[in-house]
């Protein structure tokens, strides 16, 4: 990223991405995480609904599916607070 200096001649200086990983490896990643996340919800929740799967196995899938989720975006969160 690149941020003006403090006067508008002045150069544009590169500032230094936070992240003990690198952020535009972790951003993309994190989405297809949350996008399989998504589509594998719908797709259980389809099949419970017709009845090829039982209300068990659709409940159980979707609290994995949210706990993947929710930790791929706490991790998203962290690494983008921390340096290392």
């Amino acid at each position: 990223m690149v941020v003006p200096g403090e006067n508008s001649n002045e150069e544009l200086v590169p500032v230094a991405e936070k992240g003990s990983l690198k952020p535009r490896v972790v951003g993309p990643l994190i989405f297809i995480v949350l996008t399989l996340c998504i589509l594998s919800g719908v797709v259980v929740s389809i099949l419970a609904i017709w009845d090829y799967a039982e209300r068990d196995v659709l409940y159980r899938t979707l609290a994995t599916l949210g706990v993947v989720a929710l930790g791929s975006l706490m991790f998203g969160g962290l690494n983008s607070r921390f340096r290392m």
